[in-house]
């Protein structure tokens, strides 16, 4: 059995990226393999597990994977849009076994190299079917930010996920100028319908978690099945279970 090497920053709630290589690291834990973060082995003969945003091979690995968590070239070291800002690499070597989060972040691969990993704690983020009052909107990568109603509060990329579970269950919609995020899940999960004002090129077609309760581009009020996008959540976790054991068979060869 090759052990694996998870390379991926530290831990960072406010991650979506991060969150997915410590939930993966976790994941394969479970399923009973040798597996560790940040480590070079003596023996070169592992598997390292690289998300886009790194370059080369710097742990030497005989095999190295590369999970595709956006769209390449987009995130890298630093904030993007600032001037330290060195985005990843947007070609790999043939060598590599690429897999991807999200079809949204690289077309035409084989179905079994698709890894949707749902992270969202879902006991914290319920509805507690309360009266919402509020309005919300959140920029992460975003642009064009005025294009919610006056009335609606911006929410901040906080690190306290109750605060969040609590914002977002007084909250009728929120508007997202982010083209993709975790926080469209998080809301609907929430029982918050969603309104994706700039969302990335295919997101209707090819977002795994599905469009219940989400308008695009405006507010055309889609109603958010609740009970429907809870069982759906849950069952893309059965979903990537079955699909990390072909991961492995394809990463062991």
């Amino acid at each position: 059995m090759k052990p694996y090497s998870v390379v991926t920053p530290n831990f960072k709630i406010s991650s979506g990226g991060i969150r997915v290589m410590w939930g993966l690291y976790g994941w394969l834990l479970a399923k009973g393999q040798i597996v560790n973060v940040n480590t070079k082995y003596p023996d070169s003969d592992f598997v390292a597990i690289y998300p886009e945003i790194y370059h080369g091979n710097p742990m030497e690995a005989n095999t190295v994977v590369r999970y595709i968590l956006q769209k390449p070239g987009m995130m890298g070291k630093g904030t993007p849009g600032t001037r330290s800002f060195k985005p990843g690499p947007t070609k790999f070597d043939p060598k590599d076994k690429l897999f991807a989060f999200s079809r949204l972040y690289l077309k035409n691969l084989p179905e079994s190299h698709y890894l949707f990993l749902p992270i969202i704690d879902m006991h914290l983020f319920c509805s507690r079917k309360g009266k919402r009052t509020k309005k919300f909107y959140y920029v992460g990568k975003g642009k064009n930010t005025n294009q919610h109603p006056s009335d609606a509060i911006e929410l901040p990329r906080m690190q306290d996920q109750q605060e969040l579970a609590d914002m977002l269950n007084d909250c009728q919609v929120l508007y997202i100028y982010d083209p993709v995020t975790a926080l469209s899940e998080v809301a609907r999960l929430c029982g918050c319908r969603v309104v994706m004002i700039s969302p990335m090129e295919g997101f209707k077609k090819d977002y795994e978690p599905g469009m219940n309760g989400i308008s695009l581009y405006k507010d055309d009020g889609v109603k958010l099945n609740y009970t429907k996008f809870r069982k759906h959540y849950n069952g893309m976790r059965e979903i990537f279970s079955r699909k990390l054991d072909d991961f492995i068979e394809i990463t062991q060869k």
